[in-house]
């Protein structure tokens, strides 16, 4: 997606958690931020994208005429050609060449253009293929936070169920002691209070268990001071969830993974362009300057008989055979076995797999949403239908309290009536996350702030 979290995580503050120093608790935007930036696998697409930055310059570089030097010095010894006579004979010889040659493809059937249009696509596909795979560690990132708050609010349940039990067994074994209860109702409340505490113990390692699970999404091993922050949650009554099919109209215009698919058929568009441009001629100019020197030439202005290879100094030599030239060629391509008319047919087929590639992604994102939809939906329901059953699980427990209080009901009734709003509790917990974080990824795919 195009608008993401701005990047503010700073590094001496993950060193410092890694290091294990008191830190203060991670919110959202810093957990997200660590995930993107320590994943492995967005720094080796962020390598990929690199690539194609490259080769994207080079297709743009690539329209501009090459230029090659040449420099050739050659020792002779024995049976030589003479330069300066053109005549074979028995002598050691200092003699080279020196040049330059350019060429400019003037057409060859918008193979150029073509090409650099598929490598501006495909480095824009590497682009977005980088954003959607930081749009996926977002979501991981949310959804482990989100999973760490709910437990960690489980944990306090359980902490309170522990409390209000040891009350019982406290007063219990004040009633037992002045004899106006039977021991038997003690060892009652003191199997409820080890049944909480068991429970207790439960929450913790779910708590720990889903700490670790967003710390490997963040790649943090050092457990040691992590915690996160507890935000401002929104009230899930007022929660609103929008309207499928607006989402996903927004989603399919905007999100990573669908605009890649588009630029991967671009891609194959152009390669098939590029294939058929072979069969083009191949319109050429070219241009060369060239010279050369031998210690055998004779200075034709001012020779010397007596030493007729020392009076023409090297740079004179190189001034006066001086060559240039300037052509233009046509290459025509004949019989190439078949071979271009392959490629052709192969880069048909890529194009014919790349927009499938493209119609199972816009398929994926509608069955994706539909089921974050429906999710969000039913979790809303679950929501509501779990905050009347804590009301009526409270008033089930407060009566089944009293009766015990006046020996009316026993320790068995009020467990049962303790645990039954213990577990409506920790559904109403369960499904406000739920319902907060469908809502949220909802709020994602139409590009909106995720952060609480």
């Amino acid at each position: 997606m195009k608008k993401l979290f701005p990047f503010i995580f700073v590094l001496t503050f993950s060193v410092s958690v890694l290091s294990g120093q008191e830190q203060e608790p991670w919110s959202l935007q810093q957990c997200i931020d660590q995930g993107i930036q320590y994943n492995l696998q967005v720094k080796r697409q962020e390598l990929v994208l690199s690539n194609a930055r490259q080769d994207h310059r080079q297709s743009k570089l690539d329209v501009l005429p090459n230029l090659n030097g040449m420099i050739e010095h050659q020792l002779g010894a024995g049976r030589v050609l003479d330069r300066g006579t053109y005549e074979w004979k028995n002598a050691n010889v200092s003699q080279g060449d020196l040049g330059m040659q350019t060429e400019l493809i003037l057409f060859n059937g918008l193979q150029g253009l073509n090409s650099m249009k598929m490598n501006k696509a495909n480095y824009q596909m590497s682009m977005e293929d980088l954003e959607a795979m930081e749009d996926n560690i977002t979501i991981q990132v949310m959804t482990g936070y989100l999973d760490l708050l709910r437990n960690q609010e489980l944990v306090e349940v359980a902490r309170l169920k522990v409390e209000v039990t040891q009350q019982q067994v406290e007063r219990m074994e004040r009633l037992v002691e002045v004899g106006n209860e039977a021991p038997g109702r003690l060892l009652e409340v003191r199997a409820q209070l080890s049944d909480a505490r068991l429970n207790f113990t439960q929450a913790i390692n779910a708590r720990d268990i889903a700490k670790l699970n967003l710390m490997h999404v963040m790649n943090i091993t050092e457990t040691e001071g992590f915690e996160i922050e507890t935000p401002l949650l929104p009230d899930p009554s007022t929660v609103v969830i929008p309207e499928l099919d607006s989402v996903f109209q927004y989603a399919l215009a905007h999100m990573p993974q669908i605009k890649s698919k588009e630029y991967g058929v671009e891609v194959s568009e152009r390669n098939l362009a590029i294939s058929r441009g072979v069969r083009s001629p191949r319109l050429y100019t070219r241009g060369l300057i060239y010279s050369n020197y031998s210690d055998g030439l004779i200075n034709p202005l001012d020779p010397d008989p007596s030493n007729p290879t020392m009076d023409y100094p090297i740079n004179e030599q190189i001034a006066n055979n001086r060559y240039k030239q300037v052509s233009m060629g046509l290459d025509i391509p004949l019989f190439n076995r078949w071979r271009v008319q392959t490629n052709i047919n192969k880069a048909k087929l890529d194009l014919r797999d790349a927009e499938y590639q493209y119609d199972d992604a816009v398929l994926v994102l509608q069955q994706t949403l539909q089921q974050y939809h429906t999710e969000a939906l039913a979790a809303r329901d679950n929501y509501n239908s779990a905050l009347e059953s804590v009301a009526n699980s409270d008033e089930a427990f407060r009566f089944a309290e009293e009766r015990f209080k006046v020996g009316t009901g026993t320790a068995l009734e009020m467990q049962e009536a303790r645990n039954q709003l213990y577990e409506s509790t920790s559904d109403m917990i369960s499904s406000k996350y739920v319902l907060i974080f469908y809502s949220r990824i909802l709020d994602f795919y139409m590009d909106k702030d995720i952060l609480f």
